[in-house]
C-alpha cells in the first residue's frame, strides 16, 4: 500500500515592468489566499523589461501590462494590484482557477 503523493504545486507567473514592489505584494496576497485554501503554489516574478523569455509553462499568468498572446493557460489582468481596487476579487478568481 503506497501513500498518494501530494499534488504538485501550481505554477503562477506574475509579469510586469518596473513595478517590483507591486509584484511582490501581489505574490504575498496570492500565496496567503492559496495557503488558506490548501492550494500549493510556486510563484515566479518576472520583469518583462529585463527579459521577455518565458522558460516554463504556468497554470496562470497575471500580467501587470498587456503582453501575452496565445498562451495555453489563463492570462489575467493584474491592474487591480496596481490601483488597489478589486484586489480581493482578483485573488479569489486566481484561487478558483487553481482549484479547477
Amino acid at each position: 500500500m503506497g501513500q498518494s503523493q501530494p499534488a504538485k504545486p501550481k505554477k503562477i507567473l506574475i509579469a510586469g515592468g518596473q513595478c517590483g514592489p507591486t509584484m511582490q505584494m501581489a505574490a504575498q496576497k496570492i500565496e496567503e489566499a492559496c495557503r488558506e485554501q490548501k492550494v500549493r503554489v510556486t510563484i515566479t516574478i518576472q520583469n518583462l523589461w529585463e527579459s521577455q523569455f518565458i522558460t516554463e509553462t504556468y497554470d496562470v499568468i497575471i500580467e501587470l501590462f498587456t503582453f501575452f498572446k496565445n498562451e495555453t493557460c489563463p492570462v489575467l489582468d493584474g491592474k487591480p494590484f496596481i490601483i488597489h481596487r478589486d484586489e480581493k476579487e482578483l485573488v479569489k478568481k486566481i484561487v478558483g482557477i487553481l482549484n479547477e
